[in-house]
């Protein structure tokens, strides 16, 4: 079952979306309409906990978008972050199949489970696939469509970095990531939920802890600028 050929091939298309976002950030709780443009990520915060902005915070965050859209350096960060938050997640869609080995553990209603751990023959050629070499657990896969609906991933072993001298990641972490069908034959990722730990070099302690799900996907074109997401994004 190749199913990580058809999401790929989805993710060279590069279609372009308008959906919510409800995530964590601290001790809060964000909610977001954002925007997928070709020079990355542009949203609009909707809600705090669940109560919609005031006219002050409204006015603020408004200030915030208008900043970015006048102010290059902004715009650069922004789509590096964008890229580069993709190439991960092609990255690990393409490693799944050498880097994995899989066996058959049974349905949840449609969809077929298959649990999945290291392929002691792989031999990781990146950081990054050091830590996703190093997850165990299950995928669950849409048999009709051959796509992926969601992974459940832990570390099993610890990630050490220069053999420990430059840091490491801790075992015992987590990636969850849900997939939702928003158009025919048309996925995107619904559900974000990573939880990392470790420590870097200089005693810097990483604390990666995110949790984010995304819903009421509607297709925008393709080339929208950050300027015209501003105006699909106004009040």
């Amino acid at each position: 079952m190749r199913w990580w050929q058809d999401e790929l091939t989805d993710r060279a298309q590069q279609r372009k979306w308008i959906y919510v976002i409800d995530k964590r950030d601290g001790k809060q709780n964000l909610t977001e309409e954002q925007v997928d443009t070709k020079d990355g990520r542009f949203y609009r915060l909707l809600a705090i906990d669940g109560t919609p902005l005031d006219p002050d915070q409204r006015q603020q965050d408004s200030a915030r978008m208008d900043r970015l859209l006048h102010d290059p350096s902004q715009q650069l960060k922004l789509k590096q972050g964008y890229d580069e938050d993709e190439q991960n997640l092609e990255k690990l869609m393409a490693l799944m199949p050498d880097a994995f080995l899989y066996d058959y553990d049974g349905v949840e209603g449609n969809l077929v489970r298959l649990r999945f751990r290291p392929n002691s023959n792989y031999n990781p050629p990146t950081y990054e696939a050091r830590l996703a070499h190093s997850m165990a657990g299950t995928i669950l896969i849409d048999p009709q469509q051959k796509r992926l609906a969601k992974l459940s991933g832990r570390l099993i072993n610890r990630v050490e970095f220069g053999f420990g001298f430059f840091g490491h990641i801790d075992n015992g972490g987590t990636i969850e990531i849900g997939r939702s069908e928003v158009g025919p034959s048309q996925w995107k990722t619904a559900l974000i939920n990573i939880q990392l730990s470790g420590r870097l070099v200089f005693f810097k302690t990483i604390n990666k802890q995110q949790y984010e799900t995304r819903s009421d996907f509607r297709p925008v074109f393709g080339d929208l600028s950050l300027l015209e997401a501003s105006q699909l994004l106004a009040p």
